[in-house]
């Protein structure tokens, strides 16, 4: 009797097991989904949605209220505050394009991951149901 009830909780665990990772490749499966849907709609449809607004604070050079009351900082002229503007406005958009991308590759890794995961365990539990 008592072999009997060993092998039951080897079942047990074992079917613990298998829905637990299921469920967890599934969710890796549908979160990773989801997040490429909303970084595809934020990308192309709704692409003021992936502003985050300027990071940039003008340096003290080229503010005239911090010039004025500091002998060590040394203004620059518009030219070269606009300049520098635009340079940061490009890095900022860089740094937004290298983010998705990185957030593209995790998804889809996730993705590549978590399906032949999620199928082989779903697998292993219709194959057991059919035996049992």
């Amino acid at each position: 009797m008592e072999t009997t009830t060993a092998g039951n909780k080897v079942a047990i665990i074992k079917n613990i097991y298998l829905y637990l990772v299921s469920f967890v490749a599934l969710m890796m499966v549908v979160f990773s989904l989801a997040d490429l849907i909303n970084t595809a709609l934020r990308t192309w449809v709704f692409t003021k949605a992936d502003y985050y607004g300027n990071y940039y604070v003008s340096e003290p050079a080229c503010d005239p209220l911090s010039v004025k009351g500091s002998p060590e900082i040394k203004p620059l002229s518009t030219e070269e505050c606009d300049k520098r503007r635009t340079q940061q406005k490009q890095v900022d958009e860089d740094n937004r394009i290298a983010q998705r991308q990185r957030d593209m590759v995790r998804d889809i890794s996730m993705i590549v991951v978590g399906v032949p995961v999620f199928i082989f365990h779903w697998m292993t539990i219709r194959k057991k149901e059919k035996g049992e």
